[in-house]
């Protein structure tokens, strides 16, 4: 683990490479200099310098081989707000007044996968890293010593476009930082997952789960099996639950997204280092799968019968892990294995109603069959059949934490929702956990009191309660605390059904928690948090965010 010691000596090397002539401020100066230069995730370690680098329109770019695509996205990224674009070149004219991004090989264990360097002084600005990703953060930590507007999509008059000097080395404490958005339950167009991705990516995540198909809706286009979309896609939270719609509901239900559309977001995603997670909810929340092919279901015959909107309410929404139901929903995942580049893939396991199988004779019968218990068993039995599938094929299985639940399928990654307590047991049994608990990391909760706030699932979680989050329980050793991946916090739709609500229940706390994963657990603080939130906020206004206004502006 990189210590703050060991980052500090490296800044001691880092004056002598760079040749830094900038004074720097005092150690114990250093957390008031951090906060002022207001930074969000916090870097690891950060020295403020004397001074200021001024871009003009003669600023010069510097990068050569893999570096130079992370070099076009930095300079994508100022031309809108700044009106000029700057110049790429391989060499600079002049030792002044340039930006370079490097890469290089000896930081491999100083920066590691998604590490970097930045040190910017009056003369130049300098960025390094071990892989293109580093350099990529660094370009994020980079654009937040710009003025805020540096985020908007339109030409900002009258700034003066400066960065403080600082010499900043910083890597993520977790590599799985993520989002969860549920297109399932209310459809989200590609232009909003876009936006969405753009913003994760200002706060350095790293992973975006979809929950693609649920109950409610079946969001992705299979080719195999057509009536997926072309019924279970046509439906949504809003049109089903009791109680009818809402004042946030602003769309016409249902929607789903094509394979090129797939393609088309897996790319914008891996431009921004963000892989998208698919979910693909099985045995339970099968919903408008079981609608859209009835075979799948406990009692077949009487849903095919019925006229597909009546079968909404007429299915059990559990499959019936019959040979036959095993092997589509294995076609499923290997098309969806074709479109995402995410090693992991989701399948839910989450809150099966294991109740119908019981009073099922097939299914009664299928256990024996089997050689099983009961009906947990059989749930861990589907579970692990979907496991070696997705292992066969190089890939690795995510599932909610109830899929510890009658044995875990060797290769499994646990997701630890309801609190961290299967988190816990799962990397005692040497599993990979991601820690996503509803305590503090569930943001369809309510932010403040429900009258005052958009309707949400329930529940409080506050600004602060997310930034106290610590993925890593007191509970486990230092080997069992490794197979802590990081964690994630979710957006599930049942209630957001338009991106201005989204938005209201991602950010801050999104900003909370990306604090959390990325920077070191140690040392943290709330108050100083708030003080650079503050001034974050702008950046946040700048890239269109509907945040929720912190309790002090709303008290004004």
């Amino acid at each position: 683990m990189i210590t703050r010691f060991s980052i500090l000596i490296g800044f001691i090397i880092a004056g002598i490479t760079f040749g830094v002539a900038s004074p720097c401020i005092a150690e114990d100066e250093s957390r008031d200099a951090q906060s002022k230069i207001q930074i969000i995730p916090e870097p690891a370690a950060l020295e403020a310098c004397e001074g200021l680098f001024r871009f003009t329109t003669g600023t010069q770019v510097v990068a050569s081989g893999r570096a130079r695509v992370e070099a076009d996205k930095l300079i994508d990224d100022l031309t809108p707000a700044m009106g000029y674009r700057l110049r790429l070149a391989k060499d600079a004219s002049t030792g002044e007044n340039v930006i370079r991004l490097e890469i290089k090989p000896a930081l491999k264990d100083k920066a590691g996968e998604e590490g970097y360097e930045l040190t910017v002084t009056k003369q130049s600005i300098v960025i390094r890293a071990f892989k293109p990703a580093g350099l990529y953060y660094g370009i994020q930590t980079l654009r937040q010593l710009l003025p805020p507007v540096v985020f908007g999509s339109q030409k900002a008059d009258g700034v003066e476009w400066t960065a403080p000097c600082v010499r900043i080395t910083d890597r993520p404490r977790f590599k799985w930082r993520g989002l969860l958005i549920d297109p399932a339950r209310h459809s989200i167009s590609k232009k909003d997952v876009k936006h969405f991705i753009d913003v994760m990516a200002m706060h350095k995540f790293n992973r975006l789960q979809m929950h693609l198909t649920d109950d409610q809706g079946w969001r992705i286009e299979i080719k195999k099996y057509p009536q997926l979309t072309d019924i279970g896609a046509w439906m949504d939270y809003t049109t089903m639950r009791r109680g009818g719609a809402h004042e946030s509901d602003s769309q016409h239900p249902g929607g789903f997204y094509t394979q090129d559309d797939i393609r088309e977001l897996v790319r914008y995603a891996i431009r921004h280092y963000v892989t998208i997670v698919p979910e693909i909810e099985m045995p339970a929340h099968t919903g408008a799968a079981i609608v859209s092919y009835p075979r799948l279901g406990l009692y077949p015959e009487k849903l095919k019968n019925l006229a597909p909107k009546k079968r909404w309410t007429a299915n059990e929404r559990i499959l019936a892990p019959r040979p036959q139901t095993v092997a589509f929903m294995q076609d499923v995942l290997a098309e969806v294995m074709e479109l995402f580049d995410s090693r992991f893939i989701h399948i839910g396991g989450d809150e099966a109603n294991k109740g119908h199988w019981k009073q099922s004779r097939q299914m009664q019968a299928l256990i024996g069959d089997l050689g099983l218990k009961d009906e947990t068993e059989l749930h861990s039995w589907f579970i692990k059949q979907m496991d070696a599938f997705l292992t066969r094929h190089g890939r690795r299985l995510v599932g909610w934490d109830e899929i510890l639940q009658g044995g875990l399928a060797p290769g499994a990654v646990v997701m630890s929702w309801r609190g961290q307590g299967g988190g816990i047991t799962a990397a005692k049994a040497g599993h990979d956990v991601i820690m996503a608990p509803t305590s503090h990391a569930y943001f369809d909760y309510y932010q403040g009191p429900a009258k005052t706030e958009p309707r949400a699932i329930g529940g409080f979680i506050p600004l602060e309660k997310t930034y106290q989050f610590e993925p890593v329980p007191s509970e486990l050793t230092g080997e069992q605390a490794r197979h802590v991946l990081g964690g994630q916090a979710q957006l599930w739709g049942e209630y957001i059904s338009n991106p201005k609500h989204r938005w209201y229940m991602a950010y801050p706390r999104a900003a909370a928690i990306s604090e959390v994963l990325w920077s070191p657990g140690s040392d943290r603080s709330y108050e100083l948090f708030m003080v650079r939130l503050a001034h974050h906020l702008k950046r946040l206004d700048a890239a269109r965010v509907n945040y929720r206004p912190l309790d002090t502006e709303r008290a004004r």
